[in-house]
């Protein structure tokens, strides 16, 4: 052999001696008995101290009572042994392997750039860049693998097939591939594994951290009032508010008390507020005389232990079914206090989660009298799809109405319901984005035929035609939609709407645009004007709903309502749709939807047709000395977008601000704006909530 060889050899040699001595973590904690077999000889073996170094290919056993937490080496990433465990470390470059030969391991991950970590069993490869994971493997070579926090992406090694689950998911994969999708229940995992997945699932789906500002918001979801940390917290809590208020132009002082209790899966608030008229013509708020009223202070909720399923009684807010083309961040308080309500929203879910649904009625009042606004919708998976069908039906349009309102008359019903079906296909799923394409198709149904007009061409002529339907539709599709690490959310759609479709139809305003009462005034002045107002057909349609035996005024619906100009949106429209929001864990959010639609076929020119949402969300913690900031604007189904001065009640907007005086006290401002008929004389004015107060919790 000749000297380069003996050389090559001694390299190669030197070489593999380093790389095995490379550091590739430290012991942060030990508990029973933990040795440490050493991938070289020049470390002894034997039992194990805090602080000692690992190196690369070492081998560690731990007893039946064995706990052993270890910091790997250039990340913030820590790994927990328990119980008779046996576990290999092995680094190359920047790339570390942890080699699970059987027992529980417990992984904490963060977002590390540099280095890759990779969890190996005979049967599993996982890869979780950021989050945690338990894991347990049995002398069967079976790997139950739990999402604590974050997603993780799993490669079976016998079927080469690949597997991501979510946060809250178990899977076992053996040897034949993978089981089921299964939801983490509290028997699954050791108490103190539960705890954790518990907490973490506690910061995630609170939509916000509790300031005391928060409730008064009027958003009295529980997610408005929770803390930020729950092993911390006292189970009962007061808030309390002072302050002055200028309702709808008339000012006020306000008091407000809300106790609040937090069990393990109940929770319960009452919002007990007093307001003073400081004018004579200051109306009187101070009201319970309806169950409307009595429900719409309550803030119940209750989680079965399973977590099968979920009540909540109180305001709804943000209700969306599907992608959001019947019914959008629909609301049943648009317009506290004058304007309040307290419905009921059902979630259930099946074992594994492939199956879920939620139903609703945004009033226990008016449904206890055959009216309000119900809904379900349900979905299902069966991988690559998902499939959801829904249906929302308003019972009564005149629900709302008094029945004094009606003279000498029977009040009158009428209902109109829609119904959607979505889809999704999922097209790429890696660890951190997933890519879906969607569709989604719906359609309203109404309670008797719709009149309308439109330009039609005849020979070398234009002359208006008269048209009767009973349904519309709409239809979003194709869409892509991008889920960008757990924060970011990117949906494009192409659209299609027939005549007379409004979407969404129950939008977060509906409540505002359910009835309108128009002066019999208003339609004399309609006769003897418009061209159109010799259609009799339209003219019975439009006069059919009169208040009283002298038809001194009408109430509308909002479908009958928008063809008082009975040549407004009567064309089909193409457009585009798209979504974007962003959530950074819960210091702050923002949003923007836009979808625009354009008139086809019209013989004059074609109209467009917007709907806008934009808002933003500041939390405690992002900015010092700011409990809150928020702004939003939203509009919907309108051609005249941003046009303000002209008073719609399809638009809402406000802002709010919080200043921390004291880490329990905080200086509110804030200002909610819609627009209705307040006063009934057919005239759709400004409603302004405006306020300025203090506000502590204990």
């Amino acid at each position: 052999m000749n000297r380069i060889s003996y050389l090559f050899l001694l390299i190669f040699f030197i070489n593999s001696l380093f790389s095995k001595n490379e550091e590739v973590g430290i012991v942060d904690e030990i508990e029973g008995e933990i040795t440490i077999k050493p991938a070289t000889t020049d470390i002894i073996p034997g039992s194990v101290i805090t602080g000692r170094s690992l190196y690369s290919g070492d081998i560690i056993h731990s007893g039946e009572n064995g706990k052993m937490q270890i910091s790997l080496t250039g990340s913030n990433n820590k790994i927990t042994l328990f119980g008779l465990s046996k576990l290999q470390i092995n680094k190359e470059g920047s790339s570390f392997q942890l080699e699970l030969n059987y027992g529980d391991l417990f992984a904490q991950f963060s977002n590390d750039h540099i280095n890759s970590f990779t969890i190996i069993t005979q049967s599993s490869q996982i890869i979780q860049n950021e989050g945690e994971l338990w894991i347990t493997r049995n002398f069967t070579n079976d790997d139950h693998v739990f999402s604590i926090l974050g997603d993780a992406q799993i490669l079976n090694s016998s079927t080469s097939t690949e597997l991501k689950i979510e946060m809250g998911n178990r899977v076992i994969s053996d040897l034949e591939g993978f089981g089921n999708k299964m939801e983490i229940t509290e028997k699954m995992l050791p108490p103190e594994i539960f705890n954790q997945y518990n907490n973490n699932r506690y910061i995630k789906e609170e939509a916000a951290a509790f300031t005391v500002m928060n409730y008064f918001s009027d958003d009295s979801s529980f997610t408005r009032t929770l803390f930020n940390e729950k092993e911390k917290r006292d189970p009962f809590k007061v808030s309390l508010e002072v302050g002055a208020v200028s309702i709808a132009g008339e000012p006020y002082t306000k008091v407000s008390i809300l106790p609040l209790y937090f069990g393990n899966r109940f929770h319960f608030g009452y919002n007990i507020s007093g307001f003073l008229g400081i004018s004579d013509t200051a109306a009187n708020l101070n009201t319970f005389s309806t169950l409307s009223q009595l429900l719409a202070p309550m803030t119940f909720q209750y989680e079965s232990s399973n977590k099968y399923y979920k009540l909540k009684l109180g305001q709804i807010k943000n209700l969306t079914f599907g992608h959001g083309m019947l019914i959008k961040r629909y609301t049943n308080t648009i317009n506290y206090p004058v304007q309040q309500d307290g419905g009921m929203v059902l979630n259930f879910k099946s074992d594994a989660g492939n199956y879920a649904g939620e139903l609703f009625t945004s009033s226990i009042g008016e449904l206890s009298n055959g009216g309000g606004l119900v809904g379900i919708y349900g979905s299902g998976a069966k991988l690559p799809y998902r499939f959801g069908v829904g249906f929302v039906s308003d019972l009564n349009q005149f629900s709302s109405v008094s029945d004094s309102i009606w003279n000498g008359i029977t009040p009158h019903k009428r209902s109109i319901s829609g119904y959607q079906l979505d889809i999704t296909y999922e097209l790429k799923s890696d660890l951190r984005n997933d890519t879906y394409l969607f569709g989604e198709f719906t359609t309203l149904n109404y309670a008797n035929e719709i009149r309308y007009i439109r330009s039609e061409i005849s020979g070398e002529d234009t002359i208006k035609q008269g048209f009767e339907r009973q349904s519309s539709f709409g239809i979003m599709a194709p869409g892509i939609w991008w889920k960008i690490g757990n924060h970011r959310d990117i949906k494009i759609a192409f659209n299609f709407v027939s005549s007379l479709y409004m979407s969404p139809f129950f939008s977060e305003t509906y409540n505002l645009e359910r009835m309108h009462y128009i002066p019999a005034s208003v339609l004399d002045t309609l006769e003897k004007n418009e061209p159109y107002s010799e259609d009799e057909k339209w003219l019975t349609m439009i006069t059919e709903n009169h208040i009283d035996l002298d038809s001194t005024g009408y109430y509308l619906p909002k479908d009958v309502y928008a063809l008082l100009d009975p040549t407004k949106n009567v064309h089909n429209k193409i457009g585009v749709s798209m979504e974007y929001s962003y959530q950074y864990r819960n210091l702050y959010n923002y949003s923007f939807d836009i979808s625009i639609l354009k008139e086809i076929e019209s013989t004059d020119t074609p109209t467009t047709y917007y709907t806008l949402g934009i808002d933003l969300l500041i939390q405690e913690g992002l900015i010092q000395g700011i409990s809150e900031c928020g702004l939003y604007f939203n509009q919907y189904f309108t051609s005249e977008l941003f046009n303000t001065s002209n008073y719609s009640e399809n638009m809402v907007f406000g802002g709010k601000l919080g200043i921390k005086l004291r880490h329990n006290i905080s200086l509110r401002i804030y200002r909610h704006d819609v627009f209705y008929d307040r006063n009934l004389d057919g005239k759709v004015t400004l409603n302004s909530t405006m306020g300025i107060g203090m506000a502590a919790n204990f």
